[in-house]
């Protein structure tokens, strides 16, 4: 009797345990940060990134095994198309190709320049992109490369074709598109304030890019529902801007950040809500093979998993978690001149008189340009609320991100510098 209330117990834990999963951590075995992932089905995937370091799954990313490869060159970006074909391109013109699910690959060198996004829309048509404007195409599965560069010398960051013919281009200021393959590109969307990161497109006339305002110091997402005749822009609802976006219908789609930023939306783009990554390392790439089940991958060797669409649900319903249950933060004011306090309150459970935090302010490209431990104790508080006043004296006007850090709690916010 004993025994089977034990087991019980287990089992309910266990669906207690899952149901509650959200995003859950898949180990890599690797340090290295994982820029692009890509999977054929829902059990076989690749993930590639740096150090020429490739990862391939077979049992839905449970276990991730290292693909010998003989470069220890910068992978950014990784497209398979069918079981066996699988294409990767990245820094000092690097591409790979293998045809035999990665057991071996042959290398093409056609540039200089990093490569950056790659696409293919079977198995033989292909187009990477890549810095100064170079756009790269193939009509026989990487055997052989065009070059055609753009009329200026942008950086494009990602490539994305709805169907056979229609494809975009996304980077600094710009987005691009083709009704024929890539033979031809034109300019669909001009605005040299605007840093575009990722595009991607459901079918002909539903598309999505994240971008960067430098005017505003904003993240936001652009929608188009005209196949990009007209773009309009949304709040993404969090505070990083989106590195990856990917979507399995015209309404469900996810996007993935620095500081383990995480959205998703269930209206095509119109709303976002933040989703829990349990992280705050930089999240560059997001993939989906259904509305439940999806991957990211991003600093450090950290690979994401869900089985729920990102939502932690509960026995008999569902809801979102917010970390501001245990730790909530802002800053005011904001936008603000030379200084500004910055208020958090923390859960009455988890304090007591030894408590730290730790204080981290980053520029806009994310390096670290600030940190600091604070004692509770000597902190300024009022009913759990505490106040820290960061003077930004000498830093120049931007955007900046700070995090604070409390007992394995985290929680990052966008702040803007106006002198």
């Amino acid at each position: 009797m004993k025994s089977l209330i034990l087991n019980i117990i287990f089992i309910f834990s266990t669906a207690i345990s899952f149901a509650q999963s959200g995003w859950f951590v898949q180990n890599s075995n690797v340090n290295d940060s994982l820029r692009s992932v890509r999977f054929i089905n829902s059990q076989t995937g690749y993930t590639a990134g740096a150090n020429g370091r490739i990862l391939k799954t077979t049992d839905s990313g449970n276990n991730w095994i290292s693909l010998q490869l003989n470069t220890n060159i910068d992978l950014l970006s990784i497209f398979t198309y069918s079981d066996n074909f699988v294409c990767c391109c990245g820094d000092s013109g690097l591409i790979l190709i293998s045809s035999n699910a990665g057991i071996s690959w042959t290398s093409a060198n056609v540039t200089s320049l990093k490569l950056r996004s790659v696409f293919f829309t079977d198995s033989l048509n292909g187009h990477i992109t890549g810095d100064s404007g170079l756009i790269l195409k193939t009509t026989n599965a990487g055997n052989s490369w065009m070059n055609y560069f753009y009329s200026s010398p942008i950086q494009f960051n990602s490539v994305c074709f709805a169907d056979s013919i229609h494809g975009w281009i996304a980077g600094y200021g710009a987005i691009l598109y083709t009704a024929d393959n890539g033979l031809n590109w034109i300019n669909q969307f001009v605005d040299g304030k605007l840093i575009l990161n990722s595009v991607f497109f459901k079918d002909y006339l539903h598309g999505w890019t994240g971008y960067y305002d430098n005017s505003t110091f904003g993240p936001e997402i652009l929608r188009t529902s005209s196949g990009g005749n007209d773009w309009r822009s949304y709040s993404a609802g969090n505070n990083s801007y989106s590195l990856s976006l990917f979507f399995t219908d015209t309404l469900n789609g996810w996007s993935s950040g620095y500081y383990g930023n995480i959205v998703r939306t269930s209206n095509g783009g119109l709303n976002w809500i933040n989703q829990i990554s349990g992280t705050d390392k930089h999240l560059f790439s997001v993939f989906f093979i259904n509305s439940s089940t999806g991957w990211i991958t991003g600093e450090d060797g950290i690979i994401l998993k869900t089985t729920t669409g990102g939502i932690i649900t509960g026995i008999g319903n569902n809801y979102q978690y917010s970390p501001d249950e245990v730790l909530s933060v802002s800053n005011y004011p904001n936008p603000f001149n030379s200084s500004t306090s910055i208020k958090f309150k923390i859960s009455s459970d988890k304090i007591n008189s030894d408590n730290s935090v730790e204080l981290i302010v980053y520029d806009a490209l994310g390096n670290e340009i600030y940190f600091r431990i604070y004692k509770l104790s000597s902190l300024n508080s009022e009913n759990n609320y505490y106040k820290i006043v960061y003077d930004a004296t000498g830093f120049a006007s931007g955007m900046y991100f700070y995090k604070i850090k409390f007992n394995g709690y985290s929680s990052v916010k966008k702040m803007i510098l106006l002198k």
